[in-house]
Order: structure tokens, then sequence, then C-alpha cells
């Protein structure tokens, strides 16, 4: 009953991606025994590094040439077969190979413990390569040892079973006499290594050439930020190319046959640094802004990543989870960069029992829990706190806004309030429409804050004469205990002055104590840097501390800058619903054409999304579809009839949808308020049932809007009453 371990994965490429992980291990295992294990590696990546040459900082440090004699040690090779869904799929590694005794306990095995003690390598369950069985009719496996004058091989298929007797089949492999057949052959026909050719495998849905639905776009993928570049040979599409991961191609390595030949345009990026999680260990955050989208592409993402779930959590480099796009857009309020944003978080440095928590063993996806929640909340807030990535989100916004009639704008206002005290609930003055691009109302004393002004360029000079921490001076940082903040710095250094992987090495030092602790620090880019500050849940309230930075210059005095700390009560807990106090609020017809169209992530079906909410600035701002057909068609019959009925049917559209989506909103917010403490929800699932509910509500919101429409074209006095 093997059923269960190779049928483990649900998709074709990433079985693919463990058979060519398998190789690399292979490499490395053999670069164990040729080195005799000297120095002691601890990991793949410092296997690489030490035994093979690869660059500490990845291979997007080396030539495309030295990459492209590294990757011919593990290559996979596609071939036509009998079409797309039945491919002939090779993969060949030249490392450590396999002697005949040893392909059972080994390469045939499931579920085997020959890696767990071997940390250089990234094999650990034992199964993730069988899953390709699943996918096959057959597969061949050939292996040699160096030295060794056999060849060992297998065919391994799925064998029915008598279904009167058995409720399923299994896996087996071919044996004479209880072992593998064997082969003479001389080594320069067969080198040392393995050979896996799997015969009639399914690739239907990585039929493309390149991209996102393609065999190379998948590898570079999953293979975000590999150990070790693969070659890859396609005959069916008549084209070699290294396969050296998404996270480098981002960070400009350019290899033969790569379509831009410059590598990727960016408006902005932050290099690897590292933040504490305490008892979990340390995790790296990395950023790319791309820069902004065409009508030809409107998905830049696309290129390097799942569009939709654009945050990549690797282990070993290997994608082992996304996280889906939700959080650039609405947890971090970024939504005019979700098609251009990409996160890595690479969680090499989480302790064994974090790992353990966090990733499953197919590496498909993250196991919900306190270490993704700890990411995920650590995520939103690094993104939050980048002033330059709220800069570029309102320089879209501000491009694609429109322009809105103000007294239109507060005649939806008194008429949503209208409709929501119909139904008893008090509303609170802040509730209100606003033009876009327009400044807050001042007829209130407190509002959402506005965008950030747009940080000036800070010239750079040699030596450095000043650095300063971003608070006021006459004012403590405050924290509640439990809280986490990213703190700005300012410098006029250049970026060689602090190294966050390397604090010993660095120039600039942060130094904390009493009730506040350092967890971390981001590159120094431009100028700018930001220091990780958090005070622990057991803090005393009115405890005191000292956040201070030096930057040391050779021959000259050092530069510094401080700020007491205070710790202060936790906000309380969210009031009931006596008054319901809502943001300001503007609606935005999307057309499917639209850049916004696919910046929302809405699906192509139109008949599926009606509208969403997200908010910006503090604004909650509606999006509707123009094509929805509960919409679009009561639209058309009204232009037809004459512009004033089809004006008059939208507007009272927005009304009952701003309605919908206000209360909506505070029904959220209420609801993220009352989960408990490190719990998470699934962004999918939650989006496709807002959805769905928006849908429903759409379509409400125009059968009132056609009754209101009608009763004011028939009967003025008669719609005037009904309102009253």
């Amino acid at each position: 009953n093997n059923r269960g371990p190779i049928e483990i994965s649900a998709d074709p490429g990433r079985s693919l991606v463990e058979r060519l992980t398998n190789g690399v291990d292979a490499v490395l295992e053999a670069e164990h025994e040729r080195h005799r294990g000297v120095p002691d590696c601890r990991s793949p990546r410092q296997a690489a590094t030490a035994w093979i040459g690869v660059s500490e900082r990845g291979l997007s440090e080396m030539t495309a040439a030295q990459r492209q004699a590294i990757a011919r040690r593990v290559a996979i090779r596609l071939l036509p077969g009998e079409g797309r869904q039945s491919r002939l799929i090779e993969i060949r590694d030249l490392g450590v190979g396999l002697s005949p005794e040893e392909m059972p306990g080994t390469i045939l095995s499931l579920n085997a413990s020959n890696k767990i003690r071997k940390h250089h390598l990234a094999g650990t369950y034992g199964q993730g390569g069988s899953s390709t069985f699943a996918i096959s009719t057959y597969t061949l496996i050939a292996s040699r040892r160096a030295g060794d004058l056999r060849v060992g091989f297998t065919v391994v298929r799925f064998l029915d079973l008598p279904p009167e007797e058995y409720k399923t089949g299994h896996y087996v492999y071919l044996t004479f006499d209880r072992a593998v057949p064997t082969v003479a052959i001389s080594e320069s026909d067969f080198a040392a290594g393995t050979l896996v050719r799997h015969f009639g495998y399914d690739l239907s849905n990585y039929a493309s050439p390149v991209g996102p639905n393609s065999v190379y776009g998948l590898l570079n993928q999953v293979l975000f930020d590999p150990v070790l570049p693969i070659w890859l040979d396609s005959e069916v599409h008549d084209y070699r190319r290294v396969i050296k991961g998404s996270r480098n191609a981002l960070n400009g390595a350019v290899d033969e046959g790569d379509e831009d030949r410059r590598g990727p345009v960016l408006d902005h990026n932050v290099p690897t640094f590292y933040v504490s999680f305490g008892e979990f260990g340390n995790v790296g955050f990395e950023y790319w802004a791309l820069e902004r989208p065409s009508r030809a592409n409107k998905r830049p993402s696309a290129a390097f990543v799942n569009p939709s779930r654009p945050v990549v959590l690797t282990l070993n480099g290997q994608n082992h989870a996304e996280l889906s796009g939700s959080i650039i857009r609405k947890e971090a309020g970024l939504p005019y960069l979700s098609q251009r944003l990409i996160v890595h978080i690479d969680c090499d440095s989480l302790t064994p029992m974090a790992k353990r928590a966090l990733f499953a063993s197919s590496r498909e996806d993250a196991r919900r829990g306190v270490v993704l929640q700890l990411i995920h909340e650590e995520l939103v807030r690094i993104l939050k706190s980048d002033d330059d990535l709220q800069r570029l989100n309102n320089e879209a916004r501000d491009q694609g806004m429109r322009e809105r009639d103000e007294t239109a704008v507060q005649e939806m206002r008194r008429e949503v309030a209208r409709l929501l005290r119909l139904q008893g609930i008090e509303v609170g003055h802040t509730a209100g429409a606003r033009a876009g691009g327009d400044q807050p109302t001042t007829d209130r004393p407190t509002g959402p804050r506005g965008p950030r002004p747009r940080p000036q360029a800070i010239e750079v000079h040699e030596p450095p004469t000043y650095i300063r921490i971003l608070w006021n001076e006459e004012q403590p940082i405050s924290f509640f205990p439990g809280q986490r903040r990213y703190i700005r710095i300012e410098t006029d250094a250049n970026s060689s002055y602090h190294n966050p992987e390397n604090l010993a090495a660095s120039r600039t030092n942060l130094i904390t104590d009493g009730s506040v602790t350092l967890k971390g620090s981001t590159p120094l880019r431009g100028g700018r840097m930001r220091a990780i500050l958090e005070v622990p849940e057991g803090a005393a309230v009115g405890g005191t501390g000292l956040v201070r930075v030096e930057m040391s210059r050779p021959g000259l005095p050092t530069l510094s800058d401080g700020r007491q700390v205070l710790v202060h009560e936790a906000p309380p807990s969210r009031p009931g619903r006596q008054v319901l106090s809502l943001p300001e609020f503007d609606t935005r017809p999307v057309a499917p054409d639209d850049e916004r169209w696919t910046e929302l992530n809405w699906p192509d079906d139109v008949a599926t999304v009606a509208s969403s909410a997200v908010t910006e600035n503090g604004i909650l701002v509606i999006y509707y579809s123009t094509a929805y057909p509960k919409y679009a068609g009561p639209l058309a019959r009204y232009e037809q009839r004459g512009t004033g009925l089809a004006l008059s049917f939208t507007k009272r559209y927005e009304v009952w949808l701003a309605t919908h989506s206000l209360l909506y909103h505070r029904d959220q917010e209420e609801a993220a308020a009352q989960l408990p403490a490190g719990s998470e929800q699934d962004s999918d699932t939650a989006e496709d049932r807002e959805r769905q509910e928006r849908c429903r509500m759409a379509t409400l919101a125009a059968l009132f809007a056609a009754r209101e429409v009608e009763l004011a074209a028939t009967s003025p006095s008669e719609y005037e009453s009904h309102d009253a």
C-alpha cells in the first residue's frame, strides 16, 4: 500500500522539481566524499559554496559562463513523446551515483532515513522524487557509482490489483532474483551518476515554451534561489537554457537565451535583511518593485512568480509555500503595486522546531499556525514602513485618478447615511464619501492620515556628516507590551557603512537597553534604513528604555543619535456597535480592459466579480465592475432610453454598493478583532467568500437601483413620498 507517499503531490511540475533536488543532492554528496566532509557544512548552500565555489550571495554574483559550467552537472531534458499529455522527460545528474545494491534502500525506497543526518543535503523525507511515478506511465532508473563497472537499472510502474479483492493497486519496480538488473557499460558511455527517464509524463499544464505556463517558468519559480544552477534542454521547443531561479534573475543575472538581456527594470528593491523571531530563529526578507505595468504587460510579476501569490517562502532556495497577493493589496495598503511587487522570505535560519511547525512534507504549502502568523504580521509591518513603496503606490494611484463632482459626492454621502439610519444604525460624522485625489474634509477634529510626502533624495558624502533617528526629539518612542516598530533612520553615508547580515563588520551600530530590544534592521539604501525594535509582552507599563545609533568614521569622531522609549498601556478593545463610525469612501468603476482589473486580481469571467474594497490612506475605495451582467444589462437599456436615466441608475447603484461595503467593512474589522491571538485565516478562501457575497449584493443593488429609477421616472412625487 504505497500510493500515499507516491501520490502526495498535486502538481506534476513540482514533482519534477523534487527529482532535480535529488540530483543536486547527488552532486553535493559526491563533493562531500571528494572533500572527505571538510569543512563540516550544515546546509546545502554552505556545501555549494565550500566545495563547488558558488558565491555566498547567490548565483547572480557569478558570470553566465560560471553558471553554465556548474549547471551541466544536473540536467533535465524534454522530449516530444506522444504529445503534451505524454512527454518523455529525462533527468540526469553527474553526482555520487548508486551501486545496484544501494538502489533499493535509496532511490527506490519510500520514507527511508538515508539523508536524515546529512545536513549538507536538502532531502529529508525520502519520498519527494517518487511522486513523479504517479504522473508517468513507466519510469526507467539507471545509476552507476564511480569506479563500479556495473550500471544498475529498473523500471517502475503502477500495477492494478484484482478489484474484487483489493481497493486499489500499488507501485512496483522490476527485479531479477530479488535484485535490480545490472549491465556492464563503459564509463565513457554512461558516466557516474543517475539517469531517471519518465515515459508518458503529463505536462499539459506546462505546454508553453517560456512564461508562467512552461517548464522553464515553473523551474525558475519553484527553484526560486537554487543552491546550484540546472541545465534545461528542451527538444520540444528547441532551446537550451540555464535555470538560475527567479531571485537571481530579479537581481540582474542574465544568461544566454533570456528574453531581456539587461535584466528586469526595478523601481525599488530592498536586499535581504534578517529579523529575529526569538525562540523560532531568524527570517530573511527581501523584495522587488518592478516598473509600472503597461497595456502589453499588465502583470510584470508573472515572469518571476505566480502573480496571485507573489510572496514566496523558501527553504534551501526552493519555493515551499506562497502567500496571497491580498497581503499586499489589502493588509499593507498597496493595491496599485499588487502586480509588480515580489517578496522573498528566506526561512533557512529558522530553528528546526520552527521549520517543522511551518512546512508540510509535500513542500507545496505552509502550515497554518503561530510561525506563519508571525511571518505574516512582520511582512505587513515591513511593507507599511517603507516610504518608497508608499510613494510608488500613491504615484500609480494619482496617475489613474479621475475627477469627481464634489456635489455628487456629498449627495452620495447623505444618501448612504440615510439608508444606514433607516436600518436603525446611528452614523458618526466621520463617515462620508471623498473625491479621488482631494484632501480630506476639515469638518471633523481627526481623520485618516494622508499619504506621506515623497522622500527627498539624500546626497551622499564621504566621510558622512550626520545620522539621525526620525522621531520627535522631545517625545519618547511609545510602545505597548508586545509591540514591534520599524523606526526610520537617515544619514548621508553610503550603503557600505551598514551590513545587517554581519553587524560585527558594520560601521553602524544599533544599541538598545531597558525595556526595548533590537530585532534586526534593513540595509542602508539611499541614505535610509529602518531599525526593528520590540518591547516584550511582559514589559511593565511605565517602563523606559533607550535606542541609540552610532556610526564610526575612520580617523573622525563617531556620529550618533538617540531617543528615549516609553511603555504605555495597550490600546483598549474595540468598542461596541452603539455608533457606526465609518471611514471616508469613494466609488470607482473598473472595466475589464482597465489596468486596475488586473491589479485587483479579478478573474476573467465577468459574471463572477462585482466589486471589491480596499482601504487607501484611510479611505475605503469601492471598485465595481462595469461588466457585471446584473449591472451592465440594465445600464445598457437605460442608455437607450436616455442619458439621464442611465446616470441616475449608476448613481443609485453606487449608493447601494457603498452602503453594503461600509457595513461589510465594519463586520470584517470586528471579526478580525475577535480572532484569537496566533490564528491565521486562509486569504484565498476569505477572498472567494467575499467575492461571492459582493456578487449577491450587487445583484440586489441593481434591482433596488432600477426600481428607484422607475419610481422616479413614473411618479416623482410618489418616489419622494416613498423616500420620506
